[in-house]
């Protein structure tokens, strides 16, 4: 939209037009779509509760991050369960997209069981059933969208295992540097602007730790240098 604003603007400069019907025009806002974000208990209810063939599929959606398109694009040559790690190469949406994301043990143990009883075919880690690469919008239909309404309800979306992801990594104080290099974000001010509502608590946490640090300091200078502690005068 910018690129055909400008346009118009060079265009009456140069007298083809006598004005821009874009100017004093209001563009309607863009509203982002609503997140669901999953605690960790309603992420297993989920994987166990959806068919068997795709518990793994669940799982690795909602703790690497990796997008839908990543997940069903994912190939066996780029999963390396000893080392718990996996490569995203397609799709790209930036160049930040390819990226090295590893895992917990856990799941290096679900992939290795998934890879021993569904053996993927054309090289990916998870294919459809009958073979060949997932349709998402059938396999939302047929296996996702019964398992959403039997545990968490809806509305619940593949990518909300995405979100789910950042809302895990962030309640447990991971650095957003490292969140966004997980995601593969192009900077990590991306990460802010889409996450930045659930950093909203690390306030409160930075400030307890400093408590925590002051006390420490207060507690050391009571002992004299050979570790006894000394008479306290003040209350």
């Amino acid at each position: 939209m910018a690129l055909f604003q400008m346009a118009l603007e060079l265009a009456v400069e140069d007298g083809r037009i006598p004005r821009s019907p874009c100017r004093r025009v209001s563009l309607p806002r863009i509203e982002q779509d609503e997140k669901r974000f999953l605690d960790s208990t309603e992420i297993l209810h989920l994987a166990e509760a959806i068919q068997p063939m795709w518990r793994a599929f669940v799982l690795t959606g909602a703790y690497t991050g990796l997008r839908p398109g990543e997940l069903t694009a994912l190939r066996l040559d780029r999963l390396d369960i000893l080392r718990r790690q996996l490569r995203v190469e397609e799709p790209l949406k930036t160049r930040a997209a390819r990226r090295t994301v590893s895992f917990p043990p856990f799941l290096a143990e679900e992939l290795a069981h998934h890879l021993a009883t569904y053996p993927g075919s054309g090289g990916q880690v998870f294919s459809a059933p009958e073979g060949g690469p997932i349709r998402m919008n059938t396999w939302r239909r047929r296996f996702w969208y019964p398992a959403v309404e039997e545990t968490v309800g809806r509305p619940m979306r593949p990518h909300d295992s995405r979100h789910t992801h950042v809302a895990l990594l962030i309640a447990a104080g991971e650095d957003p540097y490292v969140i966004s290099k997980r995601l593969g974000h192009a900077s990590i001010r991306t990460t802010y602007d889409t996450y930045g509502h659930l950093f909203e608590g690390r306030d409160r946490q930075a400030a307890d730790r400093l408590e925590e640090a002051y006390r420490r300091a207060r507690t050391d200078t009571r002992r004299t240098p050979d570790g006894q502690r000394v008479v306290q005068l003040d209350s």
